[in-house]
């Protein structure tokens, strides 16, 4: 799975002062604050939906499993 470069960016800016993501299976450490920065950011500037109910650490653990969690209207698993 191709992570966008914008996105890729903005995952290895939240995780510093950890080592840049090599791959998108990889754990991602994000806390509950920067899940919430992270899903603003695929929200307003990649324009993609995370579902209320979708809105859990679990989902957001790595780059791939946020690849089912995050929407764009009008299609399905569009993250990859």
């Amino acid at each position: 799975m191709v992570i966008p470069d914008k996105l890729m960016d903005f995952l290895n800016e939240a995780r510093q002062p950890l080592p840049p993501i090599n791959d998108a299976d990889e754990l991602l450490h994000l806390d509950s604050l920067a899940m919430m920065k992270l899903v603003a950011f695929l929200e307003s500037d990649l324009g993609f939906t995370v579902a209320d109910d979708q809105l859990v650490l679990a989902n957001f653990r790595e780059p791939a499993r946020g690849r089912a969690t995050a929407r764009r209207p009008g299609r399905d698993h569009s993250l990859g």
